[in-house]
């Protein structure tokens, strides 16, 4: 008997302390006190012009970011990237090269407490971050919403969709949505991954991307690996089967599926 109340005491504790401490699980972030575009000079074999950003999200918090330009000029399409929840922007080779190889800019951003941005991570802060990169990419850069294709990985997908989401009621749509490896909601993604906690009680950051998605009128294309561990198939299928059938200028919305567990380590 003894032996059982000190083990129901154990997990009480041990629950109490992810239920306090459940941001810094969430946002594994990656810290720096600098990140200049120019300290990474393998992004030249991608991108002829490189530039350092500073946001600003609508509470005052600071934002680094780097605006990539494929060539002299502006490409006619920019890529507004939300990266996962670990890292920072300097860790996303791949997506940069993709974006290259497909002749579009990036404008690529840390959410505050990643990298070299002021602040603490938080969804209502992550969704104002999503917001001041919008705002610069169409106020400051100058391209229209029609130009710009918002791309989310993992958490980076919870984030972009409520911004395309928001967009889209504001009919300020943009040229499509891209979502890699993307959960429902990360309350669903949680219950995968802590079975044994009651996550549903205090979860705090819920990412009801399930809650949104119908307001995405623009292209939406989602990839998804049949193995992932971390998002499971059966999420990112149940964000797609609730997103509208097609976008409003009549695009079916894609699902692909790949055999891997880990699209471009999306989840690191």
């Amino acid at each position: 008997m003894h032996l059982t109340r000190r083990l129901v005491i154990v997990m009480l504790i041990i629950m109490g302390l992810i239920a306090v401490f459940q941001r810094k699980l969430m946002y594994p972030a990656a810290r720096a006190e600098a990140l200049p575009v120019a300290g990474f000079p393998w992004l030249a074999q991608f991108f002829e012009q490189r530039h350092d950003v500073r946001l600003k999200a609508a509470d005052g918090v600071q934002l680094g970011a780097w605006h990539l330009q494929r060539g002299a000029r502006p490409a006619s399409r920019l890529i507004l990237l939300f990266h996962g929840n670990s890292g920072h922007r300097a860790g996303r080779t791949l997506w940069y090269e993709v974006a290259a190889s497909v002749g579009c800019d990036v404008l690529a951003i840390d959410y505050r407490g990643y990298g070299d941005s002021e602040g603490g991570p938080t969804e209502k802060g992550l969704i104002l971050d999503s917001v001041a990169a919008w705002e610069h990419a169409t106020d400051t850069l100058k391209f229209r919403p029609e130009q710009i294709l918002i791309a989310g990985e993992s958490l980076g997908g919870g984030v972009a969709v409520q911004l395309a989401a928001k967009l889209c009621r504001r009919q300020q749509t943009p040229a499509g949505l891209v979502l890699l490896a993307t959960f429902d909601s990360m309350l669903h993604a949680a219950v995968h991954n802590f079975p044994w906690l009651p996550v549903r009680r205090f979860l705090l950051d819920r990412y009801h991307s399930d809650q949104h998605i119908a307001d995405v009128t623009c292209p939406l294309l989602q990839f998804h690996g049949d193995q992932d561990t971390i998002v499971p198939l059966k999420l990112g299928r149940r964000l797609n089967e609730l997103a509208p059938a097609a976008s409003s200028d009549g695009r079916p919305k894609v699902f692909r599926v790949f055999p891997v567990k880990f699209l471009i380590n999306i989840h690191d």
